[in-house]
């Protein structure tokens, strides 16, 4: 594990203005952690590889279809590097805010919906996605508005050969802290049992149904199946349905909107999934979840946090034009 690393000095910014928010009086906090967020952007996109710059462009021209000017795209590169950045300020700032704090930045839309799927008496399955803002800000979002929720989430990685030690020892912390005071059962960890434990106490359940697959994990992955998705196909795991399926659970897409210092979480109507459980009703349902979440993408393009990665080329193709 190597001390530092190149992109160590961005994160090296984040874990100071970190502190210095942390530090002053709680009235403070949010309201210049968009400032701070607008500095660490440009510096994020200074330090940018090429290769980096690259991807990100490719990934935006693929999804956009390249209907888009040059100019359009620095635009929404450099907004989505200012809501990452967002994202990242105000969740190590969560451990430290009260939920009158945390309300006073954040709404909730569509709690009616919420409410008539509770009263079936099944639980309920907020189903989310890597859009607007990070799953444990959603998460105290939803508590800090009166919203009791138990999340199932994948456990924070570190890759050993990737991570420096810098990143390992002083920004990882600050991520794992805000989880353990998070209502959170850890995917792959947590029994089917335990997951559906809150279910039967009609209780709301929050799952993240983006989590599209590389190549090398759809060869590991036991329940996977191929959804068409945007230009493509996407490889999607099937567990954020095949769970309200088994115990005939309402299940609300629910989708952040980040508007400059202001987190609105909407909650929308339930999906029509199909009775069965073949495999063609699993692709049927998983396909409802993603025509919800498609225009989001493409009318905010910047708030969706897989337009960094490197997997996207996998599953759009750009020939096809859409319909």
């Amino acid at each position: 594990m190597n001390l530092l690393q190149k992109r160590d000095a961005g994160f090296a910014f984040y874990w100071v203005i970190t502190m210095v928010l942390s530090c002053l009086p709680a009235q403070y906090r949010l309201k210049h952690a968009l400032d701070a967020a607008r500095v660490c952007a440009r510096l994020s996109l200074l330090m940018l590889s090429a290769t980096e710059r690259r991807r990100i462009t490719r990934n935006l021209e693929l999804i956009l279809q390249k209907h888009c000017t040059t100019a359009d795209l620095s635009r929404t590169i450099l907004s989505h590097y200012e809501m990452h950045s967002w994202n990242f300020i105000v969740n190590a700032l969560l451990p430290r805010l009260s939920q009158s704090e945390i309300a006073s930045f954040s709404e909730v839309r569509g709690l009616e919906h919420l409410m008539a799927a509770k009263a079936e008496g099944r639980g309920v399955v907020l189903l989310s996605a890597h859009i607007g803002a990070h799953a444990y800000t959603i998460l105290a979002v939803l508590l800090a508005h009166g919203c009791p929720v138990t999340a199932v989430l994948g456990p924070e990685l570190i890759n050993e050969e990737d991570a420096s030690w810098f990143y390992a020892k002083l920004i990882a912390p600050i991520r794992s802290s805000t989880r353990s005071l998070l209502p959170i059962l850890e995917r792959g960890a947590a029994s089917p049992a335990d997951i559906g434990t809150p279910l039967l106490r009609n209780e709301t359940v929050f799952i993240l149904g983006d989590m599209h697959l590389t190549p090398k994990q759809v060869a590991q992955e036991r329940h996977a199946l191929p959804v068409p998705f945007l230009w493509g196909t996407a490889s999607v795991r099937t567990g954020p349905l095949r769970l309200p399926k088994l115990y005939g659970s309402p299940v609300l897409p629910t989708f952040a909107v980040r508007k400059e210092d202001r987190v609105i979480l909407e909650i929308e109507r339930p999906l029509r999934l199909s009775p069965g459980k073949t495999r063609d009703d699993l692709i049927a349902d998983l396909r409802a979840y993603l025509e919800r979440l498609e225009p989001r993408i493409l009318y905010t393009p910047e708030q969706w946090e897989h337009l960094r990665h490197d997997n996207i080329p996998n599953w759009i193709c750009a020939e096809q034009k859409p319909s």
